[in-house]
């Protein structure tokens, strides 16, 4: 699997550039900004397991295949974030959707636990128990995302 790549995405992160969902740029910014975030290490704190969030394939929007952003996650913190192939991740809560869900939760338009529990944001490994269990820190790391500067594919084909 090749991670979706974008030519105008810059990896400049001191210059404010927007990144491409689902690459290793965003990915990466992803990290950093949970790493920086005060409320995801207070929410994080007792969170001890990596995540991978899956993207499924979106052909028309530059993602061939379903995949997957693995974070390390660990009492409060982001050790590092890898693109993969969906099949290969390895975490052991992975949580799956669309485009158009994982866009709505990165600029706010979904709650992740209501995502959740309505299924347009499947759990496809893992306990919802856990989650459920975590739920300040679900909200929190996808307030993360928020802060994250996102070049979203279907906005540049419209422009």
């Amino acid at each position: 699997m090749t991670a979706p790549t974008d030519p105008t995405d810059v990896t400049d992160d001191a210059t404010g550039a927007a990144h491409r969902p689902f690459t290793q740029p965003w990915a990466d910014a992803l990290c950093a900004a949970i790493s920086a975030d005060a409320a995801y290490r207070d929410a994080g704190a007792a969170w001890t397991w990596p995540v991978a969030l899956v993207l499924e394939r979106a052909p028309d929007l530059g993602y061939p295949d379903d995949v997957a952003v693995e974070l390390a996650l660990d009492r409060g913190a982001c050790h590092g974030a890898t693109v993969v192939a969906a099949d290969d991740a390895q975490a052991p809560i992975v949580l799956r959707a669309a485009y158009d869900v994982w866009k709505a939760l990165a600029v706010g338009a979904l709650d992740p636990v209501a995502g959740v529990m309505g299924g347009r944001l499947r759990l496809a490994r893992g306990s919802v128990m856990t989650l459920m269990a975590n739920v300040r820190a679900a909200t929190a790391l996808v307030s993360c995302a928020r802060a994250v500067p996102t070049a979203f594919p279907d906005e540049a084909a419209r422009r």
